[in-house]
């Protein structure tokens, strides 16, 4: 954007140019022109800062939410247990989907489940009813249930997050495929039965 004036800011018409000197710079947005035997002063305006600040605000500057989970944690077969997954205090579990993947050791993780709320959350395929989501909004944690523990249960368990309204459309698209690990993921949490 070049806008063009013809006074300068304390309100005197700007002289000639010296003799031999170039466009006379005052600062990074102004310049002189030379028009003729006249000196005209122009504003440019600097697209830097602000490419750059609409940038920073579009990839995201803020901060994604960091979880976390106790490192191990043991039950005897058959009782039930229930794992949790703090999100940092800077975010609120409420809007988040909590997403629940098991890894048994030498297999890939496998998506247990998805939960937003009691009406809004689903299971993966295969995927038995012992398996529950709940969360706990004055901890700021999700939780992963395990009904009747099993010997099979014994694994490496881990959350993510994802945004709410992202996930709708995301799922919408995906239909009946499971989710992959969306968002932020907490350290895996191992769950060793007795």
């Amino acid at each position: 954007m070049v806008v063009a004036r013809k006074q300068a800011c304390n309100g005197s018409t700007p002289g000639r140019a010296q003799e031999g000197a170039g466009p006379a710079l005052r600062g990074p947005w102004e310049l002189w022109q030379h028009k003729g035997d006249r000196a005209q002063h122009v504003y440019t305006m600097s697209w830097t800062p602000v490419l750059l600040a609409l940038l920073a605000h579009c990839i995201g500057c803020g901060s994604q939410p960091v979880l976390s989970q106790p490192p191990s944690m043991s039950s005897s077969l058959g009782t039930t247990i229930r794992l949790p997954c703090t999100l940092s205090r800077d975010h609120d579990v409420g809007i988040y989907n909590i997403y629940w993947y098991q890894q048994r050791p030498g297999h890939p993780p496998r998506f247990l489940l998805r939960y937003f709320s009691r009406s809004d959350n689903n299971q993966g395929s295969k995927i038995p009813p012992r398996f529950s989501g709940s969360k706990d909004l004055a901890k700021n944690t999700g939780y992963l249930s395990i009904s009747e523990l099993q010997p099979e249960d014994e694994a490496v368990y881990f959350c993510a997050v994802g945004a709410q309204g992202m996930e709708k459309v995301r799922e919408m698209r995906r239909e009946e495929k499971e989710p992959a690990a969306p968002g932020s993921q907490a350290p895996q949490d191992t769950l060793t039965v007795n």
